[in-house]
């Protein structure tokens, strides 16, 4: 294995690490603080735009993105360390962290296992 391939796959891995870091970071935040900061920002963009949506759709957007975001991690470093392409195992990994994050959120203030938001999760890192 050449020197530049090494550098790749673990440049690709830090991208996971760093994606994964994120959702936890996001994930931990009391739930009406996370509100609070999030719908702040969401409606002072929605009103400078003119757009009429609902901060809980944009919110389980971006939740999505989030997830969509770690899935394409995960493809990338997959396919450098083994390859070839590896959709599901991608797809597997971002679902099984999604489930740890469901679970991490138990012991946050405020927030809740909830499996529509691990299908939200699901349907990002489907994309």
């Amino acid at each position: 294995m050449t020197k530049e391939r090494k550098i790749k796959i673990a440049l690709c891995w830090c991208f996971v690490a760093v994606c994964m870091i994120i959702i936890f970071y996001y994930s931990s935040q009391v739930a009406s603080v996370s509100s609070e900061t999030s719908e702040g920002w969401i409606t002072r963009i929605l009103k400078t735009f003119g757009i009429n949506l609902s901060t809980h759709f944009i919110r389980k957007t971006a939740h999505a993105l989030e997830f969509f975001g770690l899935c394409f991690a995960f493809n990338l470093a997959y396919r450098f360390t083994f390859g070839y392409f590896c959709p599901l195992i991608s797809f597997l990994s971002t679902m099984f962290y999604a489930s740890t994050d469901e679970i991490h959120q138990l012991f946050v203030e405020g927030r809740a296992c909830r499996a529509y938001d691990l299908f939200v999760d699901g349907c990002g890192a489907a994309v």
